[in-house]
């Protein structure tokens, strides 16, 4: 299995960071046999979209083979893909939805009346949030809800099961690897399985 995690936080020793390290070490751990490669997303070289809508009739990008194009062609070959993100005003942050944006083109087709077309059924993947914000308010307020649903929104778009959750809530006060964060994160890389959506 190959398994691409998309790390979307710019802080190396933060909480996503932490929590996608010791979801590395677990997968390992747990599926010996998987393919791992991380992906800092901040850290990544390409321009953004324009909207030209080009890659609607020739399949690639005008902005071909820089990072966005070359992580693009990493999604499309992964059988599962991590998606982690801190939530940014109740949303993802704006690297991600730029890589995102940049690859519309092999997510999502569009039948000639418009109407939109996955490209990557069978994959699966998870989505993994942090929020400073405190349960139950997190919800309440729809930040990293806010989180879920717009990456959510994406990986439906393409086609992608989404099949975990995980949101670690109120990490002003509560930061890195609390004992129940592990064991959400040891939970998904042993199970990659239903869905689930874990609060910790």
């Amino acid at each position: 299995m190959k398994i691409l995690i998309l790390n979307a936080s710019p802080k190396p020793n933060g909480t996503i960071s932490q929590m996608l390290k010791f979801l590395e070490d677990e997968i390992c751990r747990k599926n010996p046999s998987a393919e791992i490669e991380i992906v800092r997303v901040s850290s990544l070289k390409f321009s953004c979209c324009t909207g030209c809508m080009k890659c609607r009739s020739s399949g690639k990008c005008i902005f071909a083979g820089d990072d966005a194009d070359l992580t693009g062609e990493k999604i499309a070959h992964a059988d599962f893909l991590v998606v982690a993100s801190p939530c940014w005003w109740g949303n993802m942050t704006g690297s991600l939805k730029s890589l995102f944006d940049r690859n519309v083109f092999r997510m999502m087709g569009e039948s000639k009346h418009g109407i939109p077309l996955p490209l990557l059924k069978g994959k699966k993947s998870a989505i993994v949030t942090a929020c400073t914000t405190p349960f139950p308010f997190n919800v309440i307020c729809r930040q990293s809800t806010g989180v879920f649903n717009s990456i959510g929104e994406i990986l439906k778009s393409g086609g992608i099961k989404i099949t975990v959750k995980i949101c670690a809530a109120g990490t002003k006060h509560s930061l890195g690897l609390t004992a129940n964060r592990k064991r959400r994160i040891s939970k998904l890389a042993k199970a990659l399985g239903k869905l689930k959506k874990y609060f910790c």
